[in-house]
């Protein structure tokens, strides 16, 4: 099921591998399963991505960009992530409560997949990491968002 993709030039953005704190989230069938286009943080102490804290980013997170269960992924136990530079993309990973086009975005826990605990963008709240803004809300279930910060 696709639930992120670029509008933006790829070849524009810079992108990363980077390990994961908890790398059972690899595993395709693990309970709560990494999937393309969560947002993760980067973990200060360890250098390696991890999902972030139920109270809203306080620190800069990047998406992911592989396939869930890839298996280069799951193999070298290092993922992509869009790491550098402003980009446009849609994602279905997304809260759409009060967002509207120009609304400022951060990313945070929320309900993906009838799963709870994923990484994804809603509307910012005051003091928190703002990433970017809504640039279109498609009545098929996208986001389309401008990756600013």
């Amino acid at each position: 099921m696709q639930n992120f993709k670029l509008v933006s030039e790829f070849i524009t953005i810079g992108s990363r591998p980077f390990e994961f704190v908890d790398p059972t989230i690899l595993n395709p069938y693990a309970t709560n399963p990494i999937v393309m286009g969560e947002f993760l943080e980067l973990d200060a102490a360890s250098y390696k991505m991890k999902r972030g804290t139920v109270n809203g980013a306080t620190v800069p997170s990047f998406a992911y960009y592989a396939e869930q269960g890839a298996y280069d992924v799951q193999g070298l136990g290092k993922g992509p992530f869009l790491y550098m530079n402003w980009y446009e993309a849609e994602t279905k990973i997304f809260d759409a409560t009060d967002l509207a086009p120009g609304v400022r975005l951060m990313v945070n826990d929320i309900n993906y997949g009838g799963i709870a605990g994923r990484r994804g963008l809603k509307k910012a709240a005051g003091g928190a990491w703002e990433i970017g803004y809504v640039t279109r809300l498609s009545g098929n279930g996208w986001l389309r968002f401008m990756r600013t910060n």
